[in-house]
């Protein structure tokens, strides 16, 4: 069929599965651009990646026709003989997936569950796949009960992202890299690895707090934005602002903020304290700083140590130390913090 007739019948299909018989304007912008004759996926200008907080597949395409989800007859088997899509409480009961509904529920609004190195590890239990519900209980008393780690969105929750998987492609059977926290995964994404060296007597960065703005903590080995920039690639990461503390009122930062979710500003390499907005505004940190000592002198030391960091960035990262980077490091720190509002 050609793309007219396409689109008028994934109208109907949408509207037949009790979603807007529209299709929303991003996604039918893109599918009325005609590609070029014979062109492939070789073709492509741009290449974009996004990468989501803390959701698997399942938890929102499990339930999208045709895709390895919750009726997959090759999921795992459990010792018990049962699918690991049915997890066996303390309570000798089982639990198996059911739709969150974002409509009549609360759910979004219940916190995240568990979803660090510790619980993933527990929630394997070495290969058997079967503590699910005891590793990912709620740490809400009020919800503790109830096994929201098998929850999952439908179609009608997410109407969105499925007329996006009606109108292109898809892939199921993709996970985490590694059974760890945000941070790791994120590493992956942008590294491939969790060490600085490929061995196994390096230390793996598993949890969140290995990697960090400290330069004992920083990530120091090369990750795929310093191999593109030596092989002339052009590349660029969009965020809001970065992580570190530039100044912004309550509301800007529940809006602006990156909530570490670009751990490039991790790398050494990318030099993310030379950020003017950073800089400027450690005078106001150290100050509010030092009130804090005033109102608390128990915390004097640990605060003490913090002013102390901050006054050496004030040295090290003032702007006219950014001028003696090479080009190389200074297309890396531009490239890697770039920011649309």
């Amino acid at each position: 069929m050609d793309r007219r007739e396409f689109l008028e019948k994934s109208s109907l299909l949408l509207a037949g599965l009790g979603t807007s018989g529209i299709l929303h304007p991003s996604i039918l912008k893109a599918l009325s651009i005609e590609p070029a004759a014979q062109s492939t996926f070789y073709d492509a200008e741009h290449v974009v990646i996004l990468m989501q907080e803390n959701r698997s597949f399942d938890h929102a395409f499990g339930a999208l026709k045709g895709v390895r989800g919750f009726l997959d007859q090759r999921a795992f088997i459990k010792q018990d003989g049962h699918s690991v899509f049915f997890q066996k409480g303390d309570n000798g009961k089982y639990a198996s997936p059911a739709r969150l509904d974002l409509r009549n529920t609360k759910s979004t609004w219940m916190s995240s569950l568990p979803h660090s190195w510790a619980d993933q590890q527990k929630a394997l239990n070495k290969g058997k796949f079967d503590q699910w519900l005891q590793a990912k209980a709620s740490g809400n008393k009020d919800y503790k009960d109830i096994p929201l780690t098998l929850g999952h969105y439908n179609r009608e929750d997410l109407p969105f992202y499925y007329q996006l998987a009606d109108a292109f492609t898809i892939f199921d059977q993709y996970f985490c890299s590694s059974l760890t926290g945000t941070t790791p995964n994120r590493l992956f994404l942008w590294s491939g690895t969790l060490r600085e060296q490929q061995y196994g007597k390096v230390k793996a960065n598993v949890v969140n707090e290995n990697i960090d703005y400290d330069t004992a903590r920083q990530a120091k080995w090369k990750c795929f934005p310093e191999i593109l920039e030596q092989q002339n690639v052009s590349w660029r990461i969009y965020q809001n602002e970065i992580s570190l503390p530039k100044g912004m009122s309550g509301e800007q930062e529940a809006w602006l903020s990156n909530f570490t979710d670009n751990p490039i500003e991790w790398f050494s390499r990318f030099n993310v304290k030379f950020s003017k907005g950073y800089h400027q505004n450690i005078p106001n940190i150290i100050a509010h700083l030092k009130q804090e000592i005033e109102k608390d002198p128990k915390q004097k030391e640990r605060l003490e140590a913090m002013i102390a960091g901050l006054q050496e960035d004030q040295i090290k990262y003032h702007p006219d130390n950014y001028s003696k980077l090479s080009r190389e490091e200074k297309n890396l720190h531009e490239k890697a913090f770039t920011t649309k509002r």
